[in-house]
């Protein structure tokens, strides 16, 4: 639901000066106008983000007219904290990792693991705090939770949540719909009883973080990498040394240490496993984007 998006990037570059016809912006839906972009024989590259699903069909109907192709896909993504952080630290990173623009963002993290003796601590803090996350208009500045993009959706991540409370996991805070107009929720989190939980391995899309607690950071890592996905995770720790350990040993496109979701033009993002394959941003950017061709001669 990004068409807004891309029509202002098609007038910037009109007011920037690049020739009409080098962007071209088309608004349609998937059938009516994907299908033919990916199988029309000028169209050489696609690149896609959205569901594994749709992924799926996008890579099968472009290559086969032979058109490279770069997904970025779904997500399940894990912040991982380590011990040595105190519970206030905790919480100011897995607010900034799993509830900013209300967890719609593809690399948001939406899978928390927290050391075993503080989960309960961090979850009684991280309460009072998201209780102060009153939701409303985006266009004002003290707004803190904007809405879900669609009522598509908002009524997903409603499911979502009554599915967790179905399956026996602790609804910590939020959960409910807020009344009025406008797609609203509740920050919420949940403490899942499992791995096996539905919230645990279906992507969210919303401000819905689940937790559960590890004994130590090698089973945490484990069940980490478990996932189908890998788009993205996060490391949080005041021994950047060790951080960097464990952040090598996770399967994610990109991995964080003591941030998340932060982009920078020069460096490679993209997933691995069922998140995508080609990254955007950096010299693999350029590489996916273009054809090497070789010329030899005999002189």
């Amino acid at each position: 639901y990004t068409p807004l998006t891309l029509l202002r990037v098609a007038e910037l570059a009109k007011a920037v000066g690049i020739p009409d016809g080098v962007i071209n912006v088309v608004n349609g839906t998937g059938g009516e106008i994907a299908q033919r972009l990916m199988t029309h024989p000028a169209c050489a590259k696609v690149s896609f983000t959205g569901s594994v699903a749709t992924g799926e069909k996008v890579q099968q109907s472009a290559c086969a007219s032979g058109k490279r192709v770069t997904l970025e896909l779904g997500g399940k993504n894990a912040a991982l904290f380590l011990d040595d952080l105190t519970p206030e630290a905790m919480v100011n990173g897995i607010i900034e990792a799993g509830y900013l623009n209300q967890g719609q963002i593809c690399a948001a993290a939406e899978r928390f693991y927290l050391p075993q003796g503080k989960l309960d601590a961090v979850l009684a803090l991280l309460k009072d705090k998201l209780s102060a996350f009153a939701p409303g208009s985006p266009l004002d500045e003290q707004t803190l939770m904007g809405p879900l993009a669609n009522r598509q959706q908002y009524e997903k991540v409603l499911k979502l949540i009554q599915t967790a409370r179905d399956e026996g996991d602790t609804i910590v805070c939020g959960g409910e719909a807020l009344p009025g107009e406008g797609y609203f929720l509740q920050p919420t989190a949940v403490k899942v009883r499992s791995e096996e939980s539905t919230l645990m391995r279906e992507e969210t899309f919303g401000p819905v973080c689940s937790f559960i607690g590890y004994r130590s950071e090698e089973e945490a890592l484990a069940r980490i990498n478990a996932s189908p996905y890998g788009l993205a995770a996060s490391v949080w720790s005041d021994n950047i040394r060790q951080a960097l350990r464990y952040s090598e040993a996770i399967d994610a496109g990109i991995v964080w240490v003591n941030m998340h979701t932060f982009l920078d033009p020069a460096v490679p993002f993209g997933g691995m496993k069922g998140s995508g394959i080609g990254r955007e941003f950096g010299s693999a950017f350029i590489d996916d984007y273009t054809e090497l061709k070789s010329v030899m001669v005999r002189y």
